[in-house]
């Protein structure tokens, strides 16, 4: 029962988002709620689950308030103007271009193995020029997703430290096997480019010699700054040493931008009453995107504390006949994507990882092809994932609703972790 209700809210979920008729934290806060009724729980019960829930993304959300706050308050005074003038004078006329910096961006960024730390880099430096050139922030998003989940498969980052966890996997030994397929991951990342600008091309991007000429007119031009030179050169290094303590690890995310936005704004507007509005000016958007992670919350408490994900993750594992054994891991990585959107990187990693080790030890394979496995779709698919607050993110910096990412996203990605899958079966790490 409780196994069918979660499937049957999952697509109610999924459906609703699709339609893009009804916003994101009503679905996922009254739909879980509702669920868990008809499975008999008490609303005492159901308020455990949704406080272990919004326990669970407070450090999340305090990291996308700020972050939203910072990077709306740079823009506002001029800073990504600058860049992307200076920017736009070495790119061209050429989508293709455009959206493979956003990848070369993406994977630099991505170093230090933080999915929010890549989006916050990445999608308020290119979103900018994107829109410049016509370019949907759809797409531009699409190639930080590729991109960071092509990197995601490194020994450091969040994936492979919890899929190792729960499998007793060395994560270096791990990352020495897989290295093959990431390289080829991120060639595949660095080729997308150039297939989805034909995409955008029909669908407009790009400009006309007349329209570039003009643009490059107004490169030449000032930047539009609201503030002093020195002091956007002050809110430039602020960002490098905040981003680089970042990557080094010695500041947390959700602390890094709180101090930086606390210092920005007292630099750039030092009087009391300027301060005031500005906050007012940016908590709106801001308060948006913590609504949105509370809502996560309320879904994945909700999800967790009735035992849907349980239940669903073991529905999964029954649905393979015995005689697909020794082919268990290359079916796994083909469903890894779909796995991994619907039912989230901690249950893919957490719980049925686990699961997996014992069947896969018992049918005489190898946990490390099954870690392949479970890496491929899961890390690609990491940025368009439902459950699980990093995702939304990217999705508010870019201004692109969920249900718009996967229609757009979900066919490149997919494809990516086919394409990566008979790789992997073709080299011997996930034997076919």
């Amino acid at each position: 029962m409780v196994t069918a209700v979660g499937f049957i809210m999952m697509a109610i979920v999924v459906f609703l988002l699709l339609k893009g008729k009804i916003t994101l934290a009503p679905i996922f806060v009254v739909i879980p709620v509702i669920a868990a009724l008809i499975l008999g729980f008490s609303l005492n019960d159901i308020n455990k689950f949704i406080g272990d829930g919004l326990s669970s993304v407070l450090n999340t959300a305090a990291l996308f308030a700020f972050a939203v706050m910072y990077f709306s308050f740079l823009n506002d005074v001029g800073m990504f103007d600058v860049i992307v003038k200076k920017v736009m004078k070495y790119l061209g006329n050429k989508v293709e271009i455009v959206l493979l910096m956003t990848v070369i961006v993406a994977c630099i960024s991505h170093l230090d193995g933080s999915g929010a730390t890549t989006m916050l880099i990445t999608i308020p430096t290119m979103l900018p020029i994107c829109k410049k050139m016509k370019i949907r922030p759809v797409a531009m998003l699409l190639m930080a997703v590729a991109a960071s989940g092509a990197m995601n498969m490194t020994p450091w980052c969040s994936s492979v430290l919890r899929l190792t966890s729960a499998t007793g996997v060395d994560p270096q030994e791990l990352w020495r096997f897989i290295l093959p397929l990431q390289v080829f991951c991120i060639v595949m990342s660095f080729i997308l480019p150039f297939l989805v600008a034909k995409v955008e091309r029909k669908n407009g991007a790009g400009m006309t010699d007349a329209e570039f000429t003009e643009l490059k007119k107004t490169i030449d031009e000032p930047a539009k700054i609201s503030v002093s030179k020195g002091v956007i050169a002050f809110d430039m290094i602020l960002t490098l040493v905040i981003l680089g303590l970042m990557l080094a690890g010695v500041l947390k995310s959700n602390l890094g931008f709180m101090l930086a936005f606390a210092i920005a704004l007292v630099v750039n507007y030092p009087n009391v009453k300027e301060q005031t509005a500005k906050i007012k000016q940016y908590g709106g958007t801001a308060l948006n995107m913590v609504v949105i992670i509370f809502a996560i919350g309320v879904l994945v408490g909700i999800m967790k504390g009735t035992g849907m994900i349980d239940g669903m993750a073991n529905a999964c594992l029954a649905l393979l006949p015995d005689s697909m054994g020794s082919h268990l891991t290359f079916i796994i990585s083909l469903l890894s994507v779909p796995l991994s959107m619907f039912l989230g990187s901690d249950t893919v990693y957490l719980v049925l990882a686990p699961v997996l080790a014992t069947v896969i030890t018992t049918v005489g394979g190898s946990l490390m092809a099954l870690c392949a496995s479970l890496l491929v779709g899961a890390c690609l698919s990491a940025g368009i994932c439902l459950i699980g607050p990093s995702p939304y993110l990217a999705l508010g910096l870019a201004g692109v609703e969920m249900g718009e990412a996967l229609k757009y996203c979900f066919k490149w990605i997919f494809g990516m972790s086919v394409l990566a899958t008979i790789f992997a079966g073709i080299l011997g790490i996930v034997p076919f």
